[in-house]
């Protein structure tokens, strides 16, 4: 691919399928009447964010389809040893605790500004059936898709073409962050990047990377739907409780060491 491509048309392509994919987000989500300053959005936003989510592949694939390249091989998609998906799954599961004491320790610094109320408030919908549209699009197609542009295409398009692939995980990685359009979440979703970029690379396969933004996007809802009642559980003194801590750290851990273990075989 590299051979065809310029690093500058790759980006472009990632930035197309990212444009696209709100354009036709934006143009559904404008049906909802109920997008307010307080209330909760309506059950065409909920659509709009499966639909845009859904799109975010397309123009990537009729590209790759186009110039006859091999999805599969173009895009990293590969199997796992089960022993790999173990591995994963404690990595991410370490990963999601650490995070979040990562958010805590940047929300002491600087607050949540007030405009954000408006995403935790869409994170809990009014009706079953928004609610399956938001799990759906949250849980499945944002980290399969996420993970198929930019760890599957443009994270193993430079690879090849700098033979670097700190910076080629650096970059994609700091791209998807910034796509996000979020500055508040931005350092934690660079480094989560980073992490994905490094399994995916290690792998040779995005099967990882999406079982890791799986966990962490399906945990991050279920805390968010949860309210108090996970502060109760998790929290002391405003912080993730150290046991809790530890155990995350342990998790991580020996997720990594399993990881390397593996590949190293």
């Amino acid at each position: 691919m590299n051979r065809t491509l310029s690093v500058r048309f790759a980006f472009g392509i990632v930035l197309l399928s990212v444009l696209s994919a709100l354009i036709i987000g934006s143009i559904f989500s404008a049906l909802d009447s109920s997008i307010l300053p307080g209330t909760k959005p309506g059950l065409p936003t909920y659509f709009a964010m499966f639909i845009g989510q859904a799109f975010l592949v397309v123009p990537v694939i009729i590209f790759l389809l186009w110039r006859n390249f091999s999805l599969s091989e173009a895009l990293r998609i590969n199997p796992v040893s089960r022993s790999t998906v173990l591995a994963t799954v404690l990595l991410s599961l370490g990963a999601m605790i650490l995070s979040d004491e990562i958010n805590l320790l940047v929300n002491m610094v600087i607050p949540m500004p007030d405009s954000f109320l408006q995403v935790e408030a869409m994170l809990t919908p009014d009706n079953s059936l928004s609610m399956v549209l938001l799990i759906f699009t949250v849980v499945i197609i944002a980290p399969v898709g996420e993970e198929i542009l930019f760890r599957g295409f443009l994270q193993k398009y430079l690879e090849n073409a700098w033979g670097d692939i700190t910076r080629a995980i650096l970059l994609s990685s700091l791209f998807f962050a910034a796509i996000h359009f979020n500055p508040y979440w931005m350092i934690q979703i660079y480094f989560l990047g980073i992490l994905l970029g490094f399994l995916a690379w290690r792998t040779s396969s995005i099967v990882p990377s999406i079982i890791f933004h799986i966990i962490i996007n399906a945990t991050s809802l279920l805390f968010s739907s949860m309210g108090e009642a996970l502060e109760a559980l998790i929290l002391w003194h405003g912080h993730i409780n150290p046991i809790w801590l530890i155990i995350g750290a342990g998790f991580f851990g020996f997720g990594f060491r399993q990881l390397q273990t593996d590949q190293g075989k």
